[in-house]
């Protein structure tokens, strides 16, 4: 089981990591893809509060926000 949530938790890192990157060069790029980078920020937004929900029985609990 905790290699199931390893697992989990190192592929919703990776997919984090990703989706700043992406967001890092959509806000460079002139003109900005406005749809794009909402898009990408969206996805970020509920991979991040996955990874929350995940990692609460790792220690102290997220604050929700």
């Amino acid at each position: 089981m905790k290699d199931l949530n390893r697992e989990k938790y190192s592929h919703l890192m990776a997919e984090i990591e990703k989706l700043e990157d992406c967001i890092s060069e959509l806000e460079i790029e002139k003109p900005v893809e406005e749809a794009q980078l909402e898009t990408a920020k969206t996805k970020l937004a509920e991979k991040r509060s996955e990874l929350a929900r995940i990692s609460d029985g790792c220690g102290r609990p997220h604050p929700t926000t």
